[in-house]
């Protein structure tokens, strides 16, 4: 059973059984180079320097090693989901469901601010919304359930 602290931030590392350690491991290694990939392939204009700089086929093999990436992050994610209880189920399914509603509402008042502030949102702008809303969700459902 894995324990949640840090008031519904984080959880014990040392909760998890030696499978579920591996599997968070290999989840986190991957979806850190899923990051860095994305970070240096974020906008066009990094891609075609990239492609400029280190080889041509830069350009189509920075996305789809984001791609390969993301998709083992997804499916070691799925893998260590699957292997918990109900409870940090029920803690993670409201956590999403929190991150977009995060999405939708931050997201559409972001939108409008930017409208008359002159501010241009770029999708990492959204990450940011759906990541606080998450944040919100966690807080409340430690609270309701943890406390």
């Amino acid at each position: 059973m894995t324990k949640i602290t840090h008031k519904g931030l984080w959880f014990e590392y040392s909760s998890l059984n030696k499978e579920d350690k591996s599997i968070f491991k290999k989840m986190t290694v991957t979806a850190l180079i899923c990051g860095f990939f994305i970070g240096i392939g974020a906008d066009k204009s990094d891609l075609v320097l990239m492609s400029e700089t280190i080889h041509p086929w830069a350009l189509y093999l920075i996305p789809v090693m984001t791609l390969i990436f993301l998709f083992l992050t997804i499916k070691y994610s799925f893998d260590f989901y699957f292997r918990q209880d109900e409870l940090y189920k029920k803690y993670h399914d409201f956590s999403m469901l929190s991150g977009f509603m995060g999405f939708a509402v931050f997201g559409i008042i972001l939108h409008f601010i930017s409208v008359f502030v002159e501010f241009e949102v770029q999708w990492i702008d959204y990450m940011f919304c759906s990541i606080l809303g998450m944040v919100i969700g966690q807080l409340y459902f430690y609270k309701k359930f943890y406390q």
